[in-house]
């Protein structure tokens, strides 16, 4: 979405009433709006970005009780919102019923790409590289399973985000307490994956007239053991974070990196953007973790900033996605005339 189609982009959206859906679905999206002041939200970004270029629109919280009423008089909804309930294709499934169109990937692409489990099948089946994982443990299997598991090595729930549901275990005694921990948050399904030692990274996809188009690489560089939930999310305690594009990568270590989210992205049908987060190991070699099918969008969040150094404004960025899907718009077939 260069800049050149921002114009192109606005006269699509002329006229639109649009809904920027965001509200606490999740745990993930309930910690967020708990931590993160709201001058920060990218609810609050999205919806300056959208004003300030004209474009007419409102704040609709899912779970308010008259959600469904009120999402019927919007023409589109740009979609803000993750983890269960936001990310894994359930309210996506919702707006193809109501024929409202919506900003991200559609059911398939969502749901498999919130359950880190179907996703690493996926990566097997595209030739991309993934760190090992366990099967489902539950308290009665854990320690068995760790057994036979190296270790250190991250619990992970399935349909964890934003680091939410995420625990590195280093002795096998860890695992028991930290997976009752995770079932009470209510995270029932959860798993080992292999501890890759080396570098954080993620690279984002983007629709364009001429095809999908690859962001720069961004890594995390934290003072955290690993980067956890209080690191991604920020907050006066949490460990310092910054996202940069780096320069001394192999060329193809990001070439690898970038076919991975290609691949993904047409092999899941997805719309929008994608992120793909990624380890590297000491050998260059990257290992997929997952598909992010609703990229954050604070102004400091990784695909803006990925974006930015592209070129791309994070109001050529917003406006962009949300002309991608009026222009795709589908009908439920019982509502044509």
């Amino acid at each position: 979405m260069p800049a050149q189609n921002l114009v192109r982009d606005l006269e699509i959206l002329r006229g639109k009433r649009v809904a920027v859906i965001a509200g606490p679905v999740s745990q993930e999206d309930a910690l967020y709006l708990r931590t993160v002041p709201r001058a920060q939200w990218s609810l609050t970004a999205i919806l300056e970005a959208l004003t300030d270029s004209g474009v007419r629109c409102e704040h609709l919280d899912p779970t308010a009780p008259d959600f469904i009423t009120r999402i019927t008089g919007f023409d589109a909804a740009f979609l803000n919102v993750h983890g269960p309930y936001g990310e894994d294709g359930r309210i996506q499934g919702l707006l193809d019923f109501l024929s409202v169109p919506y900003t991200s990937s559609g059911v398939l692409a969502s749901s498999v790409g919130m359950d880190k489990l179907v996703s690493k099948a996926v990566f097997a089946h595209l030739g991309i590289a993934t760190p090992r994982s366990s099967r489902l443990l539950s308290p009665k299997t854990a320690a068995a399973v760790a057994a036979d598991f190296p270790l250190p090595a991250m619990l992970k729930a399935v349909d964890g985000g934003s680091s939410v549901g995420l625990r590195l275990i280093e002795r096998t005694e860890e695992l028991v307490p930290a997976l009752t921990e995770m079932t009470e948050r209510g995270f029932t399904r959860c798993f080992l994956e292999e501890f890759i030692t080396g570098r954080a990274m993620t690279i984002s996809v983007i629709p364009s007239d001429e095809g999908l188009l690859c962001m720069p690489p961004l890594e995390f560089v934290t003072s955290a053991a690993y980067y956890d939930e209080s690191t991604k999310l920020g907050g006066d305690d949490a460990p310092s974070i910054e996202y940069r594009v780096p320069d001394d990568l192999p060329e193809h270590t990001v070439k690898e990196m970038a076919r991975g989210a290609e691949s993904l992205h047409e092999f899941l049908d997805c719309r929008g953007a994608i992120r793909v987060d990624y380890m590297i190991d000491a050998d260059d070699v990257p290992y997929a973790l997952e598909t992010n099918t609703i990229p954050g969008l604070q102004q400091h969040s990784n695909l803006p900033v990925s974006c930015a150094e592209a070129g791309i404004s994070y109001d050529e960025l917003v406006i962009g996605l949300l002309a991608e899907a009026v222009k795709r718009a589908t009908t439920a077939p019982w509502t044509v005339s």
